[in-house]
This record gives structure tokens, sequence and C-alpha cells, in this order.
């Protein structure tokens, strides 16, 4: 708990300097409180994936896998604290990520928890309110960072396509996730790389505490 709180605290230091402190406060309070808000969890088979394809636009990028066994030598490339302190607690938890990176420094990152490297049920805890569980060539991504003066969509599109390759060359079969319903980016993302949308969930947070139930129809 007390890393979460140091990542969190990093989080809201690094968005005063990128927003009002009215905006970066607003949004750290919305990490430890949610009300009702909706979440599409999404599914991908991998048999039908369509290998990524360097451009002339992601040439000079390079695609990295980061687990305990890297993760120290490749903390420094990190462009915030916030990410090397979750390289940090993820990799202990058994989680490893996928990164891209330009002249030497992380330009983007998402996290990636397996049943071959992570032995709790559920192998992560958000799998409980989305209500799903991974078989044993399942995987469920998480947690997709692109810092703002990276963002779009060349970057966001080579980090996940490399991703999901990755999974399907280590032999995987399916990968899970989720996304805000009303964050667009992440839906035309999701469904630009054909992934199927699972009936919407609505949550709420306090704190570590969270509570999901099915979206009625009407919502």
């Amino acid at each position: 708990m007390l890393n979460t709180l140091r990542v969190r605290w990093n989080q809201f230091l690094e968005e005063t300097k990128e927003k009002s402190f009215g905006e970066a406060l607003k949004k750290s309070i919305s990490r430890f409180i949610v009300l009702d808000r909706i979440v599409v969890p999404v599914y991908h088979h991998l048999a039908k994936l369509k290998p990524t394809v360097k451009t002339d636009a992601t040439s000079s990028l390079e695609f990295l896998v980061v687990d305990e066994s890297n993760v120290d030598a490749l903390a420094s490339m990190h462009m915030t604290t916030s990410r090397r302190l979750k390289g940090t607690t993820n990799t202990r938890l058994g989680y490893y990520s996928y990164a891209v990176a330009s002249n030497g420094e992380i330009i983007g990152d998402i996290w990636c928890a397996t049943p071959r490297k992570v032995q709790t049920d559920p192998i992560h805890p958000d799998l409980s309110f989305l209500e799903i569980k991974c078989g044993e060539n399942e995987a469920y991504m998480f947690d997709m960072y692109v810092p703002p003066d990276s963002r779009g969509k060349v970057i966001t599109n080579y980090l996940l396509g490399g991703a999901l390759n990755a999974l399907k060359e280590d032999g995987f079969d399916k990968v899970y996730g989720f996304y805000e319903k009303d964050n667009l980016p992440a839906l035309w993302t999701h469904r630009l790389f054909g992934y199927t949308e699972l009936e919407k969930r609505k949550y709420c947070r306090l704190l570590f505490f969270t509570k999901t139930k099915p979206v009625t129809s009407n919502e």
C-alpha cells in the first residue's frame, strides 16, 4: 500500500506540471473515489492478429519487454518517477510490461499479467470486478501510458500492436482488458485492433475497496 501511495503522490506532482492544480487534484481524488463509472471489458482472440509492420514513422522506435530481470537496469529510461516506481512494484508482483523507447527514453508502456508468472487467483485485482478469469494461455493487459508529448495514433498503435503480437508469439490465445465508456480514444483504439466488447459494468471505488454490478439496459 505504501508503494501505491508513493506512485499516486508522484502522479499528482507530475500532473500539476501539465495542468492546473485544481485539475490535477480532481484527477488524483478520482483515483481513490469513483462513483458509478461505467467500464467496458474487452477481449481479443489473437489467432487472426496481423503482424506489426514498421513504417517510416516507427523505424526509429525500440520495442522492449520489462520484467524482474531488467527493470532496475531500464529504470533510468522512464520519463516520470511514477512509472519508474510502478515498474519496481509491478515486477515484484509478477507483472511485466511492453514498452516503446525512443532516443533512450521510454515513451509508452502497457502492463501485462499472466497465469504463467502470477500465482494468485485472480492474477490481477481488476479481474474480480470485471468478472473475468484468465485461462492458462490467456493474459490481462492494463494501465497503458504514453506521456502527453508523445501521445498520438502512431505511438499508441505501435505499442499495443507490438504487445499483442508478442503475446501471440509466446503462445497466448486470448487477451483481456477494459476501458472506460467515456474514453473515446480508447474505444476507437480497441475497435481498430478488433477487440470484442463484453457486458458493460458500473463500479464504485472508495480508497482500495471496489464494488461493481452489470449495467442495466437503460444506462
